[in-house]
């Protein structure tokens, strides 16, 4: 589990350019975030799934980037809300 978070922030860190040696505190913070904002969107946690870690890392990472960003420009791209489409499990089935 510990080895599997690793490389998720290991991604998470990859996508943002963020510099290996800083603290991964605040990437930390927006990976949750982002695991948060895909449960809120109908996406449960799956991080076993490649392709939810994927776009989970790629939010991550977006929320690195915009923090403190409070204009018009700060909303979540399209191409990252789409994903929720791609993740959502089919009504009634697998």
């Amino acid at each position: 589990m510990a080895e599997e978070r690793n490389d998720i922030m290991d991604m998470v860190r990859r996508f943002a350019g963020a510099d290996p040696a800083e603290t991964d505190t605040v990437l930390e913070m927006c990976y949750r975030a982002a695991v948060e904002w895909y449960k809120q969107a109908g996406v449960p946690e799956d991080n076993g799934n490649d392709l939810y870690v994927f776009w989970a890392a790629n939010l991550a990472a977006w929320m690195y980037d915009n923090r403190g960003n409070a204009d018009a420009n700060a909303a979540v791209p399209l191409y990252i809300v789409t994903s929720v489409h791609q993740l959502r499990k089919p009504a009634g089935g697998q």
